[in-house]
This record gives structure tokens, C-alpha cells and sequence, in this order.
């Protein structure tokens, strides 16, 4: 289709596991409906030979990490930034979708200072916890986790904008 991809390669091992092959089919058939301009796009999911990939929008840029390393942010910037992040969340959860791991490195910004969400592997299904029922909850980053998620409780949409607001403070 003449255009730049990023290719993201999962570890052999994991595609040995079939619950995690059965969840990683789930999840990229999940993410692939997620078309929002500040979410980066999953083109295509799969296994060749003894790997799972994904095929992903390549956005020519830095992690927010990277670019809060670079400079600072003013205020009027960061509530720019958040804002983006927001939408995009909202959309997610909109369509039962929960991040699970917002932090800087998964919130990239293109060459034109254009916000993109990146690394839903974390993502889980939310309608569960939306009609109270509630998951258990593994993964996501020490730094930004809800206290709900290190609990290994019941999670839903707060505990993205929990990371959210730890991004924000650290902005």
C-alpha cells in the first residue's frame, strides 16, 4: 500500500501457549475496530511460522518519555496533550475496551507533535466490569496502576484515568 508499518514480533514462546495464542486472536480482532486518530491503527494480526505479529500504524516520532526528557511541557501543552488522551480513552471505553497500561512510553507523539496511544497488548474486554460483574487484573506498569489493579481486583475505566492523572502530575 506504498506506506511505512511498524511490525511488532511476540516472543516464540508465547505462541506456544494456546490460551495465550486464543487471547492474543481475541485481542487483535478487538483492537483492529479501534479506528481513532489519536490511537495508533492495527492493520493486520497473525501467526507466521512460530511467531504472533502485529502490523501497526508507524508513527515517526517519540514516546511522551522521550519528549518530556527533551523539554519541558507548559501547562497550556499538557492539558493539550491530556485532552487528546482523553478522547481517545473515551472512544476505547466506548467500545468496552480498557488500556490497562497508560504510562509515558505508551503515548506517543508523531513528527508533528500529534498525539497517538499505543501497546493495547494489555487490553481486556470491559463490558464485564461495566455490568458490575468486575475481572481480575494482571499486568500494567508499577508506576501508574490503580490501586485496584495492584490489588488484583475489579478494574474498569477509572483505573485508565488513574494513570492518566500520573502521567499528568509527572508532566
Amino acid at each position: 500500500l506504498d506506506r511505512t508499518v511498524a511490525l511488532k514480533i511476540l516472543s516464540a514462546d508465547l505462541a506456544k501457549d494456546p490460551a495465550f495464542a486464543e487471547r492474543f486472536n481475541r485481542e487483535g480482532r478487538i483492537l483492529a475496530r479501534l479506528n481513532h486518530p489519536h490511537i495508533v491503527s492495527v492493520f493486520d494480526f497473525g501467526k507466521q511460522g512460530p511467531f504472533l505479529y502485529l502490523l501497526l500504524e508507524y508513527v515517526d516520532g517519540v514516546n511522551l518519555r522521550e519528549a518530556m526528557q527533551a523539554g519541558e511541557f507548559t501547562a497550556g501543552d499538557s492539558l493539550a496533550l491530556v485532552q487528546d488522551i482523553c478522547a481517545a480513552l473515551k472512544f476505547a471505553h466506548d467500545e468496552g475496551i480498557l488500556h490497562r497500561d497508560i504510562k509515558p512510553e505508551n503515548v506517543l507523539l508523531d513528527s508533528r507533535g500529534r498525539v497517538k496511544i499505543a501497546d493495547f497488548g494489555l487490553a481486556h474486554m470491559a463490558v464485564r466490569v461495566w455490568k458490575g460483574e468486575g475481572f481480575s487484573v494482571s499486568g500494567g506498569s508499577p508506576g501508574y496502576m490503580s490501586p485496584e489493579q495492584w490489588a488484583s481486583g475489579p478494574v474498569d475505566l477509572r483505573s485508565d484515568l488513574f494513570s492518566l492523572g500520573c502521567v499528568l502530575y509527572e508532566l
